[in-house]
């Protein structure tokens, strides 16, 4: 197997180049991509392959975050402070919320109904927090310090834990969702951890110091440390298939292991730049962001 190119989505410009997180509504078959450089997130056809529209006067829109189950589509909005809360099905906002300053990664704890939103801080990388909102009142209910820059960060439904990767100290840090509070961090033997995802019980956090690093989400054991050509950004996974995917925007790669035997499959050249992908779990298709062209490069794993 190995990923080959099967098209290409262009979407209108922005004021700016640059493209952020992306997410996919399995029910409609929808792509929604934050379009920072143009502050909208642009929805993409993924059965159509081709782009249907935005949402539009998401400044400096970053995270983009879908959950299915309770039909709600997020939006951190870093330059306004805002998250947005809209509901996926047919796409109606249903209000913002202040948060902290520079709003970057979203996690949601779908069990409490808590939006948590990982903040830059002011300036940047300085006092950094995570907000927690409660997506019913539309309130902020609680703001924890964080030790360091977020980045990426995920919900572990089955352990109630939410994992954010901290730039500097380099460590996951691990939150408690009953309790609204930073249990412990796992060390991350990797400068400036990235991207990350679950799998398995095992942390895959991509790291700006080269490497993929798997780590025991409980015990925080190193598994493995795999090495990446440059600094990384977005991780995913094809659960089918066992392959976890890893963009590089520099050179311009995505970087594809075997996420059984953490083994390096291949290295697929993209375009330098192209450091965020999202992934389509009905059409089994990785998505390729590409800021230089103006859209997303669709492939698929072939013979």
């Amino acid at each position: 197997m190995s990923l080959v190119r099967v098209g290409f989505i262009p979407v209108a410009p922005g004021a700016e180049p640059g493209f952020d997180h992306a997410d996919v509504y399995r029910a409609r078959r929808l792509m929604y991509v934050a379009h920072t450089g143009a502050d909208r997130v642009d929805v993409l056809d993924c059965e159509q392959r081709r782009y249907l529209r935005s949402l539009p006067d998401l400044s400096g829109v970053a995270g983009v975050l879908v959950d299915e189950a309770d039909d709600l589509l997020f939006t951190s909005d870093r330059g306004a402070a805002r998250v947005s809360v809209f509901r996926c099905s047919d796409e109606a906002l249903l209000g913002g919320v202040g948060v902290g300053p520079h709003p970057n990664g979203l996690a949601y704890d779908r069990r409490r109904r808590r939006l948590y939103a990982f903040n830059l801080g002011e300036p940047i990388g300085e006092n950094c927090t995570a907000s927690v909102v409660d997506v019913d009142s539309l309130e902020v209910v609680e703001e924890l310090s964080l030790r360091g820059r977020p980045r990426w960060a995920l919900y572990d439904e089955e352990r109630d834990r939410i994992y954010v990767n901290i730039r500097d100290p380099a460590e996951i840090a691990v939150i408690d969702c009953e309790r609204l509070a930073i249990e412990h961090a796992l060390p991350v033997p990797s400068a400036g951890p990235h991207g990350l995802w679950l799998d398995g019980g095992r942390l895959f956090c991509a790291a700006d110091g080269g490497s993929l690093v798997v780590l025991d989400r409980d015990s925080g054991t190193v598994i493995a440390q795999l090495r990446l050509p440059g600094v990384p950004d977005v991780v995913m996974l094809d659960h089918e298939l066992r392959r976890i995917y890893v963009a590089v925007g520099d050179p311009g790669v995505v970087c594809s292991f075997d996420s059984d035997r953490l083994e390096l499959l291949e290295t697929v050249e993209t375009e330098r730049g192209a450091h965020t992908t999202g992934w389509d779990p009905v059409g089994r298709c990785l998505y390729v962001l590409c800021p230089g062209s103006g859209g997303a490069q669709v492939y698929e794993e072939r013979v």
